[in-house]
């Protein structure tokens, strides 16, 4: 961060307990485990890493009553800052009803929702998890909500969506397929305003996007907004 002066990161959980350092008795309850994990990320940071809470929907989280608590302690007591969704972790769809307690949780607390998007073509849960499903799953929703990693394959519909969408992965995918000029023009007609910087980072490294935005050429009014502006103004800084 320091190398790169980005003032903030937002740090998100993945929704599986595998992707963390958790001992055996905190597996047992790894939401919990990582909701705390995130927090302590943050207060470590002195305030430079926003971090969002964790979500499950199984085993004692079946209970949507369990799960709209833990979230209230999330934001409540640990100060997370948003929530992430991640239905392939999850084993299912953004329009499943079990993720309801959890959007409508955020939109109460009123803090943003992340939701990842990255589905592959070919894949047959494809619909289930692109900008469309996740619009339809956050209908009636008034916090702001993010597809993130532009739609993985089924980009093209983050153009009509009506969220924000992050940028991080599919655009370097995306770059061999449509050249730089094209994903200029798509992140122009999804609208500068909605496109938010994202890096993915340990999966990505952050030197590539740099590169990649130098071969984009576009305007440094557009992006300051996709590095900066747009999330301020999403997260209130």
């Amino acid at each position: 961060m320091n190398a790169h002066r980005v003032e903030h990161a937002v740090i998100l959980p993945i929704n599986h307990p595998t992707f963390f350092p958790l001992s055996v008795a905190e597996q047992d309850d790894w939401l919990r485990a990582n909701n705390d994990r995130q927090a302590r990320l943050m207060e470590a940071s002195s305030g430079r890493f926003i971090a969002y809470a964790d979500v499950r929907i199984d085993g004692p989280y079946e209970e949507p009553a369990a799960l709209r608590a833990e979230l209230e302690r999330a934001v409540s007591t640990l100060h997370l800052r948003g929530v992430k969704l991640h239905p392939y972790n999850l084993n299912t769809v953004a329009t499943d009803r079990r993720l309801r307690p959890a959007i409508h949780a955020a939109d109460r607390l009123g803090i943003p929702i992340v939701v990842d998007s990255n589905p592959q073509a070919g894949a047959p849960d494809l619909a289930g998890l692109s900008p469309v499903a996740i619009q339809q799953a956050t209908r009636g929703v008034s916090v702001p909500w993010i597809v993130a990693h532009l739609g993985g394959d089924a980009y093209e519909e983050s153009v009509g969506s009506a969220g924000f969408v992050d940028v991080s992965g599919t655009l370097l995918r995306l770059e061999q397929r449509l050249g730089p000029g094209g994903c200029r023009e798509l992140l122009r007609r999804i609208g500068i305003d909605r496109v938010l910087f994202g890096s993915d980072i340990p999966i990505f490294d952050y030197d590539a996007y740099a590169a990649l935005f130098d071969r984009l050429a576009l305007r440094p009014d557009e992006l300051e907004r996709i590095a900066y502006t747009n999330a301020a103004r999403l997260l209130g800084i």
